[in-house]
């Protein structure tokens, strides 16, 4: 009776040998699968990397995300002098009355662009930020002789 209770000790100890390794495979598991914890770490870790790829990207979209205007069509047409001369004062009318309330809506589109890019890098750079004020602060408290 000692040899199956032998085997039966054995046994459990490798279940409980496999539900450890198991368990450990799972923790590496969703830690691997945690993309904004990884996200987070990559930016605290490399910061002048992201801000450099970002003011790169923005750099390229500015050059040659602009609109094409007519370029982009292929097409030309034809339009006789009469023609050409409304469509040119139809367009300079339309510009005047449309400068100031395109110049409004330029500043609110970057107010608005500010805003998203904020809500966007807000968990991101949360703990950046806490970090550097908080070793600020740590350095003006020494440099008064304060603990």
């Amino acid at each position: 009776m000692n040899a199956p209770e032998a085997e039966l000790s054995k046994l459990q100890q490798n279940v409980r040998e496999s539900r450890i390794v198991i368990s450990r495979q799972y923790a590496g598991l969703l830690s691997d699968l945690d993309i904004q914890k990884r996200f987070t770490e990559s930016v605290r870790h490399h910061p002048l990397r992201w801000v450099g790829g970002a003011a790169a990207a923005g750099l390229i979209a500015t050059l040659f995300g602009g609109r094409g205007g007519n370029r982009s069509r292929g097409g030309h047409q034809e339009t006789s002098p009469k023609q050409a001369t409304k469509t040119s004062e139809t367009v300079a009318s339309a510009s005047v009355q449309a400068v100031g309330a395109l110049a409004t809506l330029t500043k609110v589109g970057w107010i608005s662009g500010a805003l998203e890019v904020g809500k966007i890098l807000y968990p991101i750079l949360k703990p950046l930020v806490v970090e550097f004020a908080t070793n600020a602060a740590k350095a003006g408290l020494a440099k008064r002789g304060r603990p």
